[in-house]
């Protein structure tokens, strides 16, 4: 209970800054809560300050920086999706729903397609006679919802500023570096066969 009344609690103080319309301090505080939610490996949690902090961005019409943020978003469910599919199928899927969205949201079309595909895949795994079926619908609707967003952020021309710059370099050299782990590690075969083999456990059961 103290921890979450604390003052100290940055994801609080996070939303009460947003809340209140202080948006960069709001922006400050989501990227350190990501920053030390990477440190503990909490992927969704991190995540999910990642995508306020851009969405505070956006708020004040800094397209360029919050589509950065987005994309850290969309890698970071990624690779929860990717690290998870063998304990729970899932959580694998909606990882990749949410980082179907925010791909879209971050304008990447060929990361998108790629999540996409694993979508699909994995639901059809799942459910060989419809499941594939459903899963273009659930993106189709996903995407309709995500494009009604980006029409709602407002583009501006408007320049990083050097604190913003500086609050994000760090955070997103971290998480580029964990995504290309990620995808060194789903490249080895050995590995690629041992997910493949908890995944198809995780069925049974």
């Amino acid at each position: 209970m103290h921890r979450i009344t604390n003052e100290s609690n940055l994801w609080l103080n996070a939303v009460k800054m947003e809340e209140e319309g202080n948006f960069f301090e709001a922006f400050f505080l989501y990227l350190k809560d990501a920053a030390e939610s990477l440190q503990k490996n909490l992927l969704v949690r991190a995540a999910l300050c990642c995508s306020c902090a851009a969405n505070c961005l956006s708020i004040t019409g800094n397209l360029a920086a919050s589509r950065q943020l987005y994309l850290q978003t969309a890698m970071l469910y990624e690779i929860n999706g990717d690290s998870i599919i063998g304990e729970s199928v899932r959580e694998a899927l909606w990882s990749y729903k949410e980082c179907y969205e925010y791909y879209h949201l971050a304008c990447d079309s060929e990361k998108t397609q790629v999540v996409y595909d694993k979508y699909v895949s994995l639901t059809r795994r799942i459910n060989p006679f419809q499941g594939e079926e459903e899963a273009m619908k659930l993106m189709s609707e996903r995407k309709k919802a995500t494009n009604a967003t980006k029409n709602d952020i407002t583009q501006t021309n408007m320049q990083i500023s050097a604190q913003v710059d500086n609050a994000m370099e760090n955070i997103l050299k971290t998480i580029e570096s964990i995504y290309t782990k990620n995808n060194s590690e789903e490249s080895n075969s050995e590995s690629t066969q041992y997910e493949v083999k908890k995944f198809e456990k995780s069925l049974i059961n």
